[in-house]
């Protein structure tokens, strides 16, 4: 059995980075416990996973339906199912996405399951369980996750602002995977994490190991690197930064 591990595909969420090809726009790939889960597939994830991989899809979770996290879900599910072919695999979503057909409706009757994500809530994809975070303030509906593997609890927090109740979501992660476009907010009424919110992150959940990701500009220039690095050495636990086609061996 191969070691697990996460593949980033992408690591930005900023249309600028993307549109002038400096970072990739794309999901995060688990293959933990011999189970296959693809997370937020935004552009490119299909054109990299097929090129990648050739294991089964267990299943695909969408954080929200932002494009940069949802533009290749619905040839994913297809892809999983063998275009419809073969009824497998679990599909999570927030109900906005079928509300709004992010989700198109022809696939919804592809997957094996398909079930409608709410916050404080526990799923199943086949040996790994997820549970959803307090619905996260972002402007469109939108949960983050933990997910609970034989070894490790991995906490995935998704776009948001900061507000203290997201801590109680994340308590026990030994890994934690945080999107953070900023090292310092510099808007008004910002939908995003910065460095500060990351500290307070690493003091309430105390992970063993946290993986920024999602970069925009703001924290691009001062060096995502250098950060991690500071951020390792002020709180003794491993901070990584990121890069596109990063493989997180667990």
């Amino acid at each position: 059995m191969s070691k697990d591990f996460i593949h980033f595909f992408g690591t930005t969420g900023s249309k600028a980075i993307f549109f002038k090809n400096i970072r990739s726009s794309g999901g995060l790939y688990f293959h933990i416990d011999d189970t296959n889960i693809i997370i937020d597939p935004g552009p490119s994830t299909f054109y990299q996973y097929i090129h990648t991989y050739q294991d089964k899809i267990d299943g695909i979770i969408l954080s929200h339906i932002h494009i940069d996290h949802s533009n290749d879900l619905n040839i994913l599910v297809e892809l999983m199912t063998n275009g419809g072919e073969t009824k497998r695999g679990t599909l999570l979503v927030p109900n906005q996405a079928i509300e709004e057909r992010t989700l198109q409706t022809y696939v919804m009757k592809f997957p094996e399951y398909l079930e409608v994500i709410k916050q404080r809530s526990k799923y199943q994809i086949k040996n790994i369980e997820i549970v959803s975070s307090i619905e996260h303030r972002h402007g469109v509906e939108n949960y983050g996750f933990k997910l609970k593997t034989k070894k490790y609890t991995i906490g995935l927090v998704t776009d948001t602002v900061y507000f203290p109740e997201l801590l109680e979501s994340y308590k026990n992660c030994e890994i934690m995977i945080m999107n953070v476009p900023y090292n310092r907010q510099n808007k008004p009424k910002s939908k995003h994490l910065d460095i500060t919110n990351v500290e307070e992150f690493i003091k309430a959940i105390k992970p063993q190991k946290m993986v920024l990701t999602h970069f925009n500009e703001n924290i691009l220039e001062k060096n995502p690197d250098r950060i991690a690095k500071e951020l390792s050495q002020k709180y003794g636990i491993e901070v990584i930064s990121a890069v596109d086609d990063m493989k997180l061996e667990l």
